[in-house]
C-alpha cells in the first residue's frame, strides 16, 4: 500500500514523498483500517521540518489522526471488520495517517459520533480530545467564567471556542484577520480580538475591566502568552498546550506567585484508557446536541497531502483542513 514519507527533514512539497509499505497481519490487540480521512495538524509540519519533540529524526510519516472502516484485526480485539471508527495513529513509530490503510492499536480506536461524516471525524481526535483535557479536566472551567482562547481559528482553538461555551463560560478568542474573527465568531466566541491592531492584554481590559479572564487556554505560546499572562484574574488558570508561534512559553515565577494563578499542563496522551472512553462519549452527546462539530476549512485528495500540511504550517487555514482518503 502507498504511504507518505519523508527521509529527509525540510518543507513538506520538497521532502514528502510516495512510499510503498506492506503490513503483517495485525498483531494482538491491533487493528487495520482502510483510512477514509486523515486530519492535518500543526504537528504534521513541525515533524516534516524536524521541530516536533515526538520525532526525532527521519524517516517521518505524518498523519496523527485518522477515520476509517475496520479491514483486519488481531487475536483479542472487539472491534470487527466492518465497523467504521476514528482513531490516533503510530506516527512515532513510522506509520502515520497519510496511508491508504493504517495499523492502530484497538485501545487507540472510538467510535464515530452519530451522523458524523469520515472528514469531519478525521478532524475530531487531537482537537477536541486536547481541548477537552485542557478546558475541562485540567483548567475545570466553570458556568460564568472567562476564558480567553489564543489561535481561536486554528483547529486546537477552535475546538476550545466550542468547549467553553458548551459549559456555559464567556470566550473571548484571538485572531489574526477580519476572516478568521469572523469565523470564530460563527462557533461562538462572545469577543474577538485583533492582536494585529491591539495588544491582547489591552483588548481583554477594554472588555472585562480590571476582573480579567479566570483561564487562558494557549497553543500559541511567544508573544501570545507573555500579553496573555497580564490580564489574568485571581487564581487563573494557563492552561499549556502547544507552541504554533515557533516559541514555548517563557515562564515568569514571580508574575504567576504575584497574579497569584497557576501553570497546567495538558496532554491527551497522559488519560487513562477509562477517562479517553468516558471522555469521549461525553464529546459524542454534544457533538450528537449540536454543541460541537469539526469546521472543515478545506478537503484536500490524496495526491495533495504536501500541498494540506503547507496549508497549515504556513497559518492559512480557518478551521480543520482534512486529507481524503487514497481509497474511499
Amino acid at each position: 500500500m502507498r504511504i507518505w514519507r519523508a527521509e529527509r527533514f525540510g518543507k513538506p512539497q520538497e521532502v514528502l514523498e510516495l512510499a510503498e509499505l506492506e503490513y503483517p497481519e495485525p498483531a494482538h490487540q491491533m487493528v487495520e483500517l482502510k483510512v477514509e480521512a486523515t486530519g492535518v495538524g500543526l504537528p504534521d509540519a513541525l515533524m516534516v521540518a524536524g521541530n516536533y519533540p515526538a520525532v526525532h529524526r527521519p524517516p517521518v510519516t505524518p498523519g496523527q489522526e485518522i477515520a476509517g472502516v475496520v479491514t483486519r484485526v488481531g487475536a483479542g480485539c472487539t472491534v470487527q471488520p466492518g465497523d467504521r471508527v476514528l482513531s490516533s495513529t503510530r506516527f512515532a513509530e513510522g506509520f502515520g495517517g497519510f496511508a491508504e490503510h493504517c495499523q492502530v492499536h484497538e485501545s487507540e480506536t472510538l467510535p464515530i459520533p452519530a451522523g458524523m461524516s469520515a472528514e469531519q471525524a478525521a478532524g475530531f481526535w487531537v482537537p477536541f480530545h486536547t481541548g477537552y483535557v485542557g478546558v475541562i479536566q485540567r483548567a475545570q472551567l466553570q458556568r460564568g467564567e472567562t476564558m480567553l482562547v489564543l489561535g481561536g481559528a486554528g483547529s486546537s482553538g477552535s475546538a476550545a471556542i466550542q468547549l467553553g461555551k458548551a459549559v456555559g463560560a464567556e470566550v473571548i478568542a484571538t485572531v489574526s484577520s477580519q476572516e478568521k474573527a469572523e469565523f470564530c465568531r460563527s462557533l461562538g466566541a462572545d469577543h474577538v480580538i485583533n492582536y494585529q491592531e491591539t495588544p491582547i492584554n489591552e483588548a481583554v481590559k477594554a472588555i472585562k475591566g480590571r476582573a480579567g479572564v479566570e483561564v487562558v487556554y494557549d497553543p500559541v505560546g511567544g508573544t501570545a502568552f507573555a500579553q496573555a499572562v497580564k490580564c489574568m484574574a485571581r487564581h487563573g488558570r494557563v492552561v499549556l498546550i502547544g507552541y504554533s508561534s515557533g516559541e514555548w512559553p517563557k515562564i515568569d515565577p514571580l508574575n504567576a506567585i504575584l497574579r497569584s494563578y497557576s501553570l497546567i499542563g495538558a496532554f491527551p496522551g497522559a488519560r487513562t484508557l477509562e477517562e479517553t472512553q468516558s471522555q469521549h462519549a461525553e464529546m459524542c452527546r454534544m457533538a450528537e446536541a449540536g454543541q460541537i462539530r469539526v469546521p472543515v476549512d478545506k478537503v484536500f485528495e490524496f495526491s495533495r497531502v504536501p500541498e494540506a500540511i503547507a496549508r497549515v504550517g504556513e497559518s492559512k487555514a480557518v478551521g480543520k483542513v482534512i486529507v481524503r482518503g487514497a481509497l474511499a
